[in-house]
């Protein structure tokens, strides 16, 4: 894995660090035990892996002692949301992306750092591994795109706010970030941080099944956007946390 630029420190600092032995053999059989009984999640992400649970709030089971492992791991951080994906030879999986359309309500989204586990080895091409992009200039393109979805969120919730072309990356943009993705190698259990608003892609399986479980942490003093958490709630994102966080934050705006 190549070096990890300086400049990440600023914006992230675990931006494309590779954590061993997260999850032991014994939570990952009961985590798997305990996902596999879950049904299909009624959202869409379903439409694009086999199995898709956006939000099954496993890590508040105190059996599995997942909230005390990543308090341990990263004693500044809090879990705010899961999530679990199935991903197959059928499923195409997601290109390059920020996962900031559907979790923007942060002051500084570019803050939440997401802990993504696979549940199956995933150390080859064909595995289902994850890449992600620590270039400098695919990172500030990410936080240029964040501008863009902020701003979209904040018409919706005001509608007098002018419209702004939609974001889009070109196809140099996109053969930039292929050629500088970082893919790791991990074992089940391993753990891959990364920048939930830097881009990053799901790369293809070839045969078999991955399982990947996933959560979104957020700094235990992060401030939230009442505007953004609106703006989310109106379009029907990530409904249980938003409604969650207005009501700890804004009671006065449910």
């Amino acid at each position: 894995m190549p070096a990890r630029p300086d400049f990440l420190d600023n914006l992230s600092p675990h931006h494309g660090k590779v954590v061993p032995g997260v999850l032991s053999q014994e939570t990952r059989t009961a985590l798997t035990a305990k996902l596999d009984a879950m049904p299909n999640g009624q959202t869409w992400y379903a439409d694009i892996y086999k199995k898709a649970i956006y939000g099954p709030m496993v890590f508040r089971d105190p059996a599995l002692n997942i909230a005390d492992t990543i308090e341990a791991l990263l004693p500044d951080y809090r879990i705010l949301a899961d999530l679990y994906l199935e991903k197959t030879p059928e499923d195409q999986g997601f290109p390059f992306h920020t996962d900031f359309d559907s979790i923007g309500f942060m002051e500084r989204p570019e803050d939440m750092l997401t802990v993504w586990i696979p549940l199956t080895s995933v150390k080859e091409a064909g595995s289902g591994q994850l890449s992600i992009v620590m270039e400098e200039g695919a990172v500030r393109l990410s936080l240029i795109r964040e501008a863009n979805q902020l701003h979209s969120l904040v018409r919706i919730a005001d509608p007098s706010v002018p419209e702004h072309p939609p974001f889009q990356i070109t196809q140099q943009e996109y053969d930039y970030m292929e050629k500088g993705k970082v893919t790791p190698a991990l074992d089940a259990g391993d753990a891959l941080l990364f920048c939930n608003a830097f881009f990053h892609k799901s790369e293809d399986v070839y045969q078999g099944k991955r399982a990947a479980y996933i959560m979104r942490l957020v700094p235990k003093d992060a401030k939230f956007s009442k505007t953004r958490l609106l703006a989310l709630r109106k379009l029907g994102q990530n409904l249980a946390v938003v409604e969650e966080l207005l009501k700890t934050h804004y009671p006065e705006a449910l």
